[in-house]
């Protein structure tokens, strides 16, 4: 259960605390349940907190979706960084991708919010979908650098496996469970590998 209580904090620094109790408390919700199936009730009751005190701290449901999906959009780009002394592209997808597997199936709640991306509002909805376009494409010059230097093999369509590599690592929410299968390092890495050992020229 996210942390609720604090101490020796400033009101700034306790009310952000507790927002983002709110925030993560929902997004381990949605992982579990799914979004839709995901109710402010059972978010309160899961801090032990009354429905209307979460109106302190976030608007509604739709704003707890739009930061969940932020938070696996700063995933992506944090795999772009990870990655980026990679010295051929078939080195740089694998560590963007594996890191971005481990760290998703740490935050499942995260992972299981890009599936619902219709349920935001239209803003919101805008800019999600142009950062993860933006990511798409940062992994599809991967790709393509890969079958540039070599190191993948010719005539993959670079958007199209990324699209494939992305399908499978969006469902994991569907499937995965932390307390009975891999650690989320060791799923990154055995799932990493089926995905991409396939694509590495030989």
């Amino acid at each position: 259960m996210a942390r609720w209580e604090n101490e020796h904090k400033t009101s700034e620094q306790v009310r952000e605390i507790k927002r983002q109790a709110v925030l993560k408390e929902a997004s381990r919700a949605f992982g579990r349940k799914g979004y839709h199936n995901t109710s402010l009730d059972d978010v309160a009751r899961s801090l032990n907190i009354a429905k209307g005190t979460l109106y302190n701290y976030v608007r509604d449901k739709q704003e707890i979706l739009f930061e969940c999906h932020k938070e696996a959009l700063d995933i992506g780009d944090a795999a772009m960084e990870h990655s980026s002394l990679a010295t051929t592209g078939a080195e740089q997808l694998r560590l963007a991708i594996r890191y971005y597997l481990e760290r998703i199936a740490e935050n499942l709640g995260a992972c299981a919010a890009l599936l619902e991306v219709d349920a935001l509002r239209p803003a919101d909805r805008k800019e999600a979908v142009e950062r993860r376009r933006g990511f798409e494409l940062s992994l599809s010059a991967m790709v393509e650098r890969g079958v540039a230097d070599g190191s993948l093999k010719a005539a993959l369509d670079p958007l199209l496996v990324v699209r494939t590599v992305m399908g499978a690592i969006n469902w994991i929410p569907r499937w995965y469970d932390p307390e009975r299968d891999q650690s989320p390092a060791e799923l990154s890495v055995e799932m990493s590998g089926m995905l991409l050992d396939g694509l590495t020229a030989s």
